[in-house]
């Protein structure tokens, strides 16, 4: 029985072998009449860019773990194959000239780009095939490997809930709507495939459901999970975007998420923007409620009109006393709410042109309470979390809370 090797072993062959490629590189240049800058200088003109300083930690044994890609393009620079370069019985005086019929196949360097090439249209073709449009980047700084430690965490179906884009539905809990976001390893890249209930029955009495398929993006500088979904059957694009921590324990418990997408339910569909809750654990309808507001554009100012507080003030002896000393210690300001229709048809009497109505309307709304953006903070996603898990969600989640409660501190 053959003798197990050791680490020691493996260590002292790469050794070996290291030395036997330092000898043959410098028998190479001397039979090639070749200074090591002269060589550095021909490299990164023909194959590869190469200091002649880093070229010198090689010869002189000072650097170890020679690249592959180094040791391919000199074989193919000087003509010869690997089993040449690592040959102790290697003579350089047979490889002075390249171009010989000899030698012009050492390496097979086209043959190995072209085996490459078909690879890569090849993978592509079975893409293609599932009738997916969107492919993942490729030779970028976006982590697109399922088989990365920064997906382990969050490749798993997500309850998605939002509000339908239809203004006569918005906001209306019981119109909330739901789906599945799936994100899952497909290739060699994270698929990623929303289905909406849209609430709505076809002539067979079945359920109408949108489907989007992408794939999932991560960018690792800002910190976020992006999903490029689209839809053939609607010709239709969504985008999604939440936040992204690495989690080395755990899945994501919920998120709220940035979708930009087109408005739904009638003719003149336009671009819109809105929020969409994710959460691993489906959401009780009235505990969906309490959180419901965490999907509207919020941002750090609270605007509400006066009976509306009061009527928030009426829920528990406890709210009242809240609002009466907020009433106390912050004086409120009077908020007017006007439609634009409205002040638009009231301009047209006073302003003869329509660009001058236009600019009223844009003067009130410069001086109006509106953010320039929307952004989901840390905070939002944060709060949102906390009541889900005092509602009991989440709890196995332990290992995962603790352990960004640790990185926020």
């Amino acid at each position: 029985m053959e003798e197990k090797r050791s680490k020691s072993d493996y260590e002292k062959a790469d050794s070996i072998l290291q030395n036997i490629i330092r000898r043959n590189l410098k028998i190479l240049l001397k039979s090639r009449g070749l200074s090591q800058m002269q060589f550095c200088n021909q490299l990164s003109e023909e194959k590869v860019s190469i200091s002649r300083p880093y070229f010198s930690q090689i010869l002189s044994g000072k650097k170890n773990n020679i690249s592959i890609t180094f040791l391919l393009s000199c074989c193919d620079f000087f003509g010869i194959t690997l089993y040449n370069l690592v040959s102790e019985n290697f003579n350089a005086q047979e490889y002075i000239y390249n171009d010989t019929a000899k030698h012009q196949e050492y390496l097979y360097i086209a043959a190995l780009l072209k085996k490459y090439e078909e690879n890569r249209k090849t993978m592509l073709k079975k893409k293609l095939k599932t009738k997916e449009l969107l492919l993942p980047f490729s030779g970028t700084n976006l982590i697109t490997d399922p088989n990365s430690v920064h997906f382990s965490g969050y490749m798993q179906d997500y309850y998605c809930y939002y509000y339908p884009t239809d203004s006569s539905e918005n906001k209306k809990p019981k119109n909330i709507l739901k789906g599945i976001l799936n994100l899952k390893a497909e290739h060699d890249y994270c698929k990623a495939t929303l289905t909406i209930n849209t609430n709505t029955i076809n002539d067979e009495g079945d359920v109408n459901y949108k489907q989007y398929t992408g794939y999932a993006a991560i960018s690792p500088t800002v910190n976020s999970m992006n999903c490029i979904m689209y839809s053939d059957y609607l010709c239709e694009f969504c985008f999604l975007m939440f936040r992204f921590f690495k989690l080395n324990f755990g899945k994501q418990d919920c998120r709220i998420a940035e979708v930009l997408s087109s408005s739904s339910a009638n003719e003149e569909r336009r671009p819109a923007v809105l929020r969409m809750l994710l959460s691993k654990e489906e959401i009780s309808e009235e505990d969906l409620k309490i959180v419901a507001p965490s999907m509207f554009l919020n941002y750090s100012t609270i605007t509400i009109g006066d009976t509306s507080l009061h009527q928030i003030a009426n829920i528990s002896e406890t709210y009242q006393k809240i609002v009466d000393e907020l009433l106390q210690k912050i004086p409120p300001q009077n908020i007017y709410f006007y439609k634009e229709k409205d002040i638009i048809n009231l301009a047209q009497k006073y302003l003869a042109k329509k660009e001058e109505t236009l600019e009223f309307v844009m003067q009130l709304r410069a001086a109006s309470y509106a953010y320039r953006y929307n952004k989901v903070s840390t905070k939002a996603d944060e709060n949102m979390r906390n009541i889900l898990l005092s509602k009991g969600y989440y709890k196995h989640a332990t290992p995962q809370q603790k352990e960004k409660e640790l990185s926020n501190r």
